[in-house]
């Protein structure tokens, strides 16, 4: 074979090994971007909540932090729900820390419920029911 023969393979596998990296890093980055959600997508603006629970369970995971509480439906029901935060670099930045909200912790949080009618919600506020004390609040992102 001349070398001028193995240059032409050499830069043809070097073009289809780019072209297979450049599309790998496409799928992975579509994905990431899938994971994320719009608030729209996922939540109701029109299906406000107010709940007070309890604490069960907490998760710092991407995107978004959670918090699951068990609370009186008023009918002297309890139904666990599922509250979406923000991020996890945004509760930080915020003085949010692991301990911050704990099991057993009961919280008053206004939100907004999930448009598949699950007990899913997206918290608008966040605030400890023994103190009143605000926890956590949306602010739109022009006013952080």
């Amino acid at each position: 074979m001349s070398a001028r023969a193995e240059n032409s393979e050499s830069e043809r596998s070097m073009r289809i090994s780019t072209f297979v990296l450049v599309g790998a890093a496409s799928l992975f980055a579509a994905a990431s971007a899938a994971a994320h959600h719009a608030f729209a997508a996922e939540f109701d603006i029109n299906r406000p909540v107010k709940l007070t629970g309890t604490v069960t369970r907490i998760e710092w995971t991407n995107p978004h932090a959670w918090l699951f509480i068990d609370a009186d439906d008023g009918n002297g029901n309890v139904q666990s729900w599922a509250i979406e935060l923000v991020g996890i670099n945004d509760l930080l930045r915020l003085g949010w820390g692991r301990d911050r909200v704990k099991p057993g912790d009961v919280i008053d949080v206004d939100g907004f419920g999930a448009r598949n009618g699950t007990n899913t919600a997206n918290a608008a506020s966040v605030s400890l029911a023994s103190t009143g004390e605000l926890l956590w609040a949306s602010v739109p992102r022009e006013d952080r």
